[in-house]
């Protein structure tokens, strides 16, 4: 699908009538990527795995909410995938919310002294960045503020979730990449954990949206050309 017709459907309204059968699918899917990720830490014996799997749910839905851009651009027959980006996002967002709130004692140090001192306040200072980033698309992403910001900073300000992927990838590798050092050293001998894989998920969402925006880039070079 072109990359004009895939921002119109996201722009496009819809009665909420019309929206309740997508938000019920998309919570359906969350609820189910929930199940997968408590059961898969609940069997590797990892603790805290409620708010863990909270975190994971939360940017894999965010996560495929912005790879659609990309897979329906590559590829034709998932165009109909499209339509679940706005939902699949929000919903997202309810368990990254539902995240914060299980770390709240965590949070709370980012705001201590001693946090800053000993310089402990990278992971939880991305992982927050991020998650106001999230926001402020949650809050842009009714119909109504759309038309009201206008189609072109609509799109501007839903592009820095890439950028808040970003940060919730340096926030999981400050936090996990120890323990992953620590399982391959130790010869791989149990399944990675769902972090490392989760953080290979959000390399590929950024590396998708690199070579859709090089894709875009040269279409636009030969149509200057032909003109």
């Amino acid at each position: 699908m072109p990359q004009s017709s895939l921002w119109s459907h996201s722009f496009s309204s819809i009665s909420f009538r019309g929206e309740l059968p997508l938000y019920l699918k998309s919570g359906i899917f969350g609820l189910f990527v929930f199940a997968l990720s408590y059961s898969y830490m609940r069997w590797l014996n990892i603790p805290g795995e409620l708010n863990k799997s909270m975190a994971d749910t939360a940017i894999i839905l965010m996560g495929f909410s912005m790879l659609l851009s990309s897979v329906c651009y590559f590829w034709n027959f998932l165009d109909w995938v499209i339509i679940y980006r706005k939902y699949l996002g929000l919903i997202g967002f309810a368990f990254a919310l539902a995240h914060l709130g299980l770390s709240w004692t965590p949070f709370m140090r980012l705001f201590a002294v001693s946090t800053w001192q000993q310089g402990k306040m990278w992971p939880m200072l991305m992982g927050a960045v991020a998650l106001g980033i999230f926001s402020i698309m949650a809050l842009i992403s009714s119909s109504f503020i759309a038309r009201k910001l206008g189609f072109e900073t609509w799109k501007r300000i839903l592009r820095t979730g890439y950028g808040a992927v970003i940060l919730v990838w340096v926030h999981v590798v400050l936090l996990k990449s120890a323990r992953w050092i620590t399982w391959y050293q130790d010869g791989t001998k149990t399944p990675p954990s769902l972090s490392l894989l989760v953080t290979i998920f959000m390399t590929v969402v950024v590396v998708m949206r690199i070579c859709l925006w090089w894709s875009l880039r040269k279409a636009f070079a030969k149509s200057l050309k032909r003109r």
